[in-house]
């Protein structure tokens, strides 16, 4: 499964031999995808847009875009009580689909995580269908972009400006120290 411009999702089941386009309900700019099984994968891109895929990328469904983002946001920081995120919930709210998600990544058809412009983080438990902000749960104060989010061995990973280096520790992205200061586009690795 290829993503790309205009909302462009090309599939392959010969190697890459041939293409056939998807069904896909957007003409944003796509520009990332994952499958952590054979049928279920997500893509996400510019306007704060998520797609989900059951049936290994033929047909895509919306799950989030810019619009319901900056809702999401800001009920989430409504309930929490946090008037510095509300406030910040609110900006990205009134900013609509301008931001986009960089990258995603699934750990299987249920967990997984976005990242984007401006610090943007969020987690799912249930597939997509409702998404966690986690802006306050990254130590990410200038609000950098965030490029790539990855799982390598046991440890959840976040790249992004400025050499920005993040894991999960079970309760947030820490910080961790970086050999360079410019700005990380993915990560690999393993155990």
């Amino acid at each position: 499964v290829a993503v790309g411009q205009r909302g462009h999702v090309l599939t392959s089941d010969d190697g890459g031999r041939t293409w056939a386009q998807a069904q896909v309900p957007v003409s944003s700019d796509l520009v990332a995808v994952h499958f952590p099984t054979p049928e279920a994968g997500w893509t996400v891109g510019h306007d704060g847009v998520v797609l989900h895929s059951a049936d290994g990328g033929r047909t895509w469904s919306r799950q989030l875009d810019g619009r319901t983002l900056g809702e999401v946001l800001v009920a989430a920081y409504t309930k929490s009580g946090d008037a510095k995120w509300l406030a910040e919930a609110k900006r990205f709210a009134a900013q609509g689909a301008e931001n986009p998600l960089l990258d995603v990544s699934f750990d299987d058809a249920r967990r997984g995580h976005v990242v984007g412009a401006f610090g943007l983080v969020l987690r799912t438990d249930d597939g997509g269908r409702t998404w966690e902000p986690l802006l306050r749960a990254a130590d990410n104060p200038k609000a950098l972009h965030l490029y790539a989010v990855r799982r390598v061995g046991e440890g959840l990973f976040v790249a992004g400006e400025q050499g920005t280096l993040l894991k999960w520790d079970g309760s947030r992205f820490a910080a961790l120290a970086s050999p360079y200061a410019g700005t990380l586009f993915g990560l690999v690795g393993n155990e």
